[in-house]
């Protein structure tokens, strides 16, 4: 007579079977967080940490993202900023700069850089300020430097 499966048997992990799935295998475990979100391990285990960032304009008051999106997200919403608003009334927005110093601020509370990216992030932000071609400056300095940074927090 043919043998019936035992589902306890599971081949995957093959070292460890039986039990609760996340028991046998902790790295495929999917767990809930305190938000209520899933989180899973493995995904953290490779540095895709994610985050709650607050963004300067927009419908939402906060964006979820992994940490390594943050230069990319910084450089969009800085573009977005630098072009005209076509609904200024209804959906006013920040200037290039308040932009850029919000999100310094929100990588300085986050975390996600070490003490010399927030210093040159800093530094970079009074720059843009003080500069008159805001956007030659933001194409030749600040977008090449946030697209070549790597976050603390993966």
């Amino acid at each position: 007579m043919a043998e019936t499966m035992n589902y306890d048997r599971s081949p995957i992990p093959p070292e460890k079977p039986g039990g609760i799935a996340s028991e046998r295998n902790p790295d495929r475990a999917i767990t809930v967080d305190d938000r209520g979100q899933m989180n899973y391990a493995s995904a953290a285990a490779e540095g895709m940490v994610e985050i709650d960032v607050p963004v300067p304009h927009g419908p939402r008051a906060q964006q979820r993202m992994h940490a390594r999106d943050f230069p990319a997200t910084v450089v969009r919403y800085v573009e977005e900023s630098l072009r005209p608003n076509p609904y200024p009334v209804a959906s006013p927005m920040k200037s290039a700069t308040e932009t850029f110093h919000h999100f310094v601020g929100a990588a300085k509370g986050l975390s996600l850089l070490d003490e010399g990216g927030l210093k040159r992030m800093e530094q970079l932000a009074k720059e843009f300020e003080a500069e008159p071609d805001r956007e030659e400056f933001f194409a030749q300095v600040i977008r090449p430097y946030m697209l070549s940074m790597t976050p603390r927090r993966r």
